[in-house]
């Protein structure tokens, strides 16, 4: 697993508590701003934790329909007091009508075609979980992400159905950890991602919904609130979103089929005022 120390900085802070000030040493996320070059023209630039940044590139650009597997990348390369990653994607042309963008930590990409073009993936699955084998998956990715005191990165995690966590990785920006965690995968061998389910820290919204589709993963689970757009496209691409996941419960907003019930029986709904 990935060091998460390595995307932390030191800071002082000034804290009070019961009305006593003390002066304490602390961490803050990494946060820098990295432009990624593509066959030399500038792509993107978007604000991460520069960590994983390999795994981020196959991530991100598999999402974003430019690179299938990490063989099409013939050419990585990082200039850190630059800010710069230059990669080359042979045989890969530009829309010419395209301009590079800014993605910011906290938000995705914000265009309709993006959404468009997840409308278009449909993830089938027979597989099913018990709500305990999200909670310990959860608990482990929990446990890896306390490793560092920052409380400003998220992560973002592949676990068997077993509960059993696989893969992980972390940024200051969402949609950055799990385009990190993408690419991990990717980048194993016959890893296949159709058998794993997705353990977010985020905002379950429609764009997340869309990269886990992108994956091929049928159940998404987070600890934080579903979006309405999330929910209404997690039910039309055949995704378990599980959301507000906590130690002793989890809500399931759409396909709750993959969510085996306690017992032999039938869910036993219960009306709450």
């Amino acid at each position: 697993m990935q060091d998460l120390l390595q995307g932390v900085q030191p800071a002082t802070r000034f804290h009070v508590r019961q009305s006593q000030w003390s002066e304490e040493k602390t961490q803050v996320v990494d946060e820098t701003t990295v432009a990624l070059m593509v066959n030399g023209a500038h792509y993107v630039t978007v604000a991460l934790t520069p960590i994983d940044l390999q795994a981020w590139v196959v991530g991100f650009l598999a999402g974003e329909g430019v690179v299938r597997q990490p063989q099409d990348l013939t050419i990585f390369r990082w200039y850190p007091e630059e800010g710069q990653l230059w990669v080359r994607v042979p045989g890969y042309r530009r829309d010419p009508n395209s301009h590079a963008r800014y993605l910011g930590s906290c938000c995705g990409q914000s265009r309709p075609a993006f959404l468009e073009r997840a409308e278009k993936v449909l993830v089938p699955s027979e597989i099913a979980i018990t709500p305990q084998q999200l909670q310990r998956g959860f608990a482990a990715l929990n446990a890896w992400s306390q490793t560092q005191r920052s409380g400003g990165l998220h992560v973002a995690g592949l676990a068997d159905m077993s509960g059993q966590l696989v893969l992980t990785s972390a940024d200051v920006g969402r949609h950055n950890a799990l385009d990190k965690v993408f690419g991990q995968g990717l980048c194993r061998p016959e890893f296949s991602f159709s058998d794993h389910i997705v353990l977010f820290s985020g905002r379950l919204s429609a764009e997340i919904i869309a990269k886990v589709a992108r994956m091929g993963c049928a159940i998404v689970a987070s600890n934080a609130a579903p979006t309405s757009l999330g929910i209404k496209l997690a039910g039309q691409l055949g995704i378990t979103a599980v959301a507000f996941l906590r130690q002793e419960e989890l809500s399931i907003f759409s396909h709750v089929e993959r969510v085996q019930c306690p017992g032999d029986g039938v869910w036993e709904m219960k009306e709450r005022g």
